[in-house]
């Protein structure tokens, strides 16, 4: 919407300035050299942002098909949170969609809220590469984007949010100690022939062996 307002506010300055430049005294060529230079600096604005229609990344996404999937990621992932391991494969393409229309539009205004977004569904996933990544994720930010409304607002909600504490896997269970076969497990060796003796067998001494 911000680019559709935008290129009809550059049609009505110049159309303003072509008004203004029409033969007339000092004060409206005057006035009609400001209009141009205006227009000028909207046009060179507007070249800025990226088109609507423009796509990123190894999945081709617009910028709002890169919102969109962040917010779809996020909220699939507060329902079920055993898809982690997806939301994060899922969350590094988006990524790589960020950078890619980072490269060709720097300077646009809305790279740094998807990457505010991006680093924010990082942190959601409770995993510890995921975790890692909202780490990257923010000192992206703060090079990039130090000064953007966004950098600011990521940088005070580090400094106080408390995170939830990734869930620790559990130890493997008692039957993963038993071999198959009703083997023994490993660290209790089987008797040898050698030294096992039955229940209640004698033990044999050399003086009551029968003489030849």
């Amino acid at each position: 919407m911000q680019r559709v307002l935008g290129l009809v506010v550059l049609c009505g300055a110049a159309s303003c300035a072509a008004a203004l430049a029409a033969p007339g005294d000092a004060t409206h060529q005057s006035s009609g050299r400001t209009a141009t230079k205006t227009v000028a600096s909207r046009q060179t604005s507007i070249s800025l942002l990226a088109p609507a229609d423009e796509y990123f990344g190894p999945l081709k996404l617009s910028i709002l098909g890169i919102r969109n999937t962040i917010h779809d990621l996020g909220a699939r992932y507060d329902v079920n949170h055993e898809i982690g391991r997806q939301t994060f494969t899922s969350a590094l393409l988006t990524e790589k969609a960020i950078h890619d229309w980072e490269h060709r539009y720097p300077r646009d205004g809305q790279v740094p809220k998807a990457i505010y977004l991006l680093q924010r569904l990082y942190t959601k996933v409770l995993t510890v590469e995921s975790r890692a990544r909202a780490k990257i994720i923010a000192r992206w930010m703060f090079v990039d984007y130090a000064s953007s409304p966004q950098g600011k607002q990521l940088k005070k909600t580090i400094a106080l949010e408390h995170l939830a504490p990734i869930p620790v896997d559990l130890p493997p269970t008692a039957d993963a100690d038993v071999e198959p076969s009703g083997a023994p497990a490993t660290g209790s060796p089987a008797p040898t022939p050698s030294s096992f003796v039955p229940p209640g067998a004698a033990t044999a001494s050399p003086s009551s062996s029968a003489s030849p």
